[in-house]
């Protein structure tokens, strides 16, 4: 497990956004985002390692790419931080 970097700030496009809300329904694959978002496989594939790098989410199963989230930007939007 990799440690959580709460230090590291991003901002969150639209993209962003709609990857953090599905992921708080629960664990999702790369290829389910994929196809939520209508996004590029590439460009879904970026995200994920941003929002990974900054320590909001988690590849948790490297070979099907599945992801959790960790740290949620989101929850702190919601609550006025």
């Amino acid at each position: 497990m990799l440690p959580h970097n709460s230090n590291r700030t991003i901002s969150l496009t639209n993209v962003d956004k709609e990857i953090l809300e599905i992921l708080r329904g629960g664990r999702a694959t790369q290829s389910y985002i994929v196809d939520e978002t209508g996004r590029s496989r590439q460009y879904v594939h970026n995200r994920l390692g941003i929002l990974t790098a900054a320590g909001y989410l988690e590849n948790i199963h490297t070979k099907t790419a599945l992801y959790e989230l960790v740290g949620d930007p989101l929850a702190d939007e919601e609550n006025g931080g």
